[in-house]
């Protein structure tokens, strides 16, 4: 008898389901979870996300990849963050200020890069991306500020499907409402998931997911990203990323912002790589928009991706060695885009046993305990 009242007791204060990690793929799985009527708790280590990789991000959602998978998860992100004014609405706050630009994506290639993307296409075209692909020699007719010297083609959507959103409002949407629906955020930092009582065990822990879970190979990798101002402002410019330097931009107000294609793993710190604006991407901006030439550095940043050494892609899934936990992490740039989708499909995995809308098997921590790698070469 007293061993049964032991185990209920123990059961009652066993909580449904804890997240660690309280950033924005931490706020979408509560968010989807508490939802559905689960009871959640959200670890956060720093609820000021000073170095959470979300708030340091261009805030871009996209459907251009290779991946049908990654596809389909930038497909329903523009779908959810369309209705974020609607979705996210609560009583104490009302609806969401929704801050996004549907500029689109704009992805140049040169002669190597081309083929590769040409057979990304075939993806697109399967997943019904409304991706146009532009030949070189037709570019400035598009964009009369551009140069397509030394570039083969180019892909671009301007259906207003693609485009970057504000990364805070985003992500304070999502906690807002998944309070409102009863999940509780919290100060604490977990060092070992035993510490943890909990039916479901949800790691969101991003960057930090080795110090977790030691078999995942999931890395702070540090990019810098700086700001720039040039006379010539071009409002409508889409998020541009040259693929031939590894250069990525898009307006920023009446300034640009800009990102190195030059990462460091393991960084201690997150002061910004100066020497790589004068090196790196000041030359590829003005060689791909002459008006870049006359652009002057205002300031800049570094953040953290949680970036899987193995693929670039997510790992998302049921742990196969730990009876209760799942993960969500090394989305390697992606996160915000890619939020969305995880936080729902995760949510199906957990309550149904499978996934329902999109089926996330490919990104399974099976695959990458086994090394099994998938394609997808573009990392912005």
């Amino acid at each position: 008898m007293c061993s049964v009242i032991y185990f209920s007791k123990l059961k009652r204060f066993m909580d449904d389901v804890v997240i660690v990690g309280g950033g924005i793929i931490g706020a979408s799985t509560a968010y989807f979870l508490s939802k559905e009527g689960r009871k959640v708790r959200v670890f956060e280590r720093d609820p000021t996300y000073k170095n959470a990789s979300f708030p340091l991000s261009l805030g871009g959602f996209r459907r251009q990849f290779w991946q049908r998978e990654n596809i389909l998860l930038g497909k329903f992100a523009k779908e959810f963050i369309f209705q974020l004014p609607d979705l996210l609405e609560t009583k104490k706050n009302g609806k969401p200020t929704v801050s996004v630009v549907p500029n689109g994506y704009l992805l140049l290639f040169d002669k190597e890069k081309a083929q590769e993307q040409y057979e990304a296409l075939k993806n697109h075209k399967a997943c019904d991306a409304e991706t146009k692909n532009i030949k070189a020699e037709e570019l400035p007719n598009v964009f009369p500020w551009i140069s397509s010297e030394g570039l083969e083609t180019a892909t671009y959507t301007d259906s207003k499907i693609e485009g970057w959103v504000d990364p805070h409002m985003f992500h304070s949407a999502l906690k807002n409402k998944a309070i409102e629906f009863g999940a509780s955020f919290e100060k604490k930092e977990i060092k070992n998931l035993n510490e943890i009582k909990a039916k479901i065990i949800v790691s969101a822990a991003g960057c930090w997911t080795k110090k977790l879970l030691s078999d995942i190979p999931v890395a702070p990798q540090k990019h810098t990203v700086f700001r720039v101002k040039c006379p010539k402002h071009i409002p409508e410019m889409p998020l541009t990323g040259d693929l031939s330097t590894g250069v990525y931009w898009r307006p920023e107000g009446k300034e640009y912002i800009a990102g190195s294609p030059n990462s460091i793993f393991d960084s201690p710190n997150l002061e910004p790589e100066w020497n790589d604006f004068e090196e790196l991407v000041w030359p590829a901006l003005a060689k791909r928009v002459p008006a870049f030439e006359e652009l002057k550095l205002t300031g800049g940043w570094a953040g953290y991706y949680d970036t899987n050494k193995l693929d670039n892609n997510a790992i998302v899934g049921k742990h196969p060695k730990m009876k209760n936990v799942y993960l969500a992490t090394g989305f390697t740039g992606r996160g915000l885009m890619q939020a969305p989708g995880i936080g729902r499909g995760l949510t199906e995995l957990i309550t149904t046993g499978s996934y329902q809308s999109i089926d996330l098997t490919c990104f399974s921590v099976d695959r990458v305990l086994s090394e099994q790698k998938r394609k997808e070469p573009y990392v912005l």
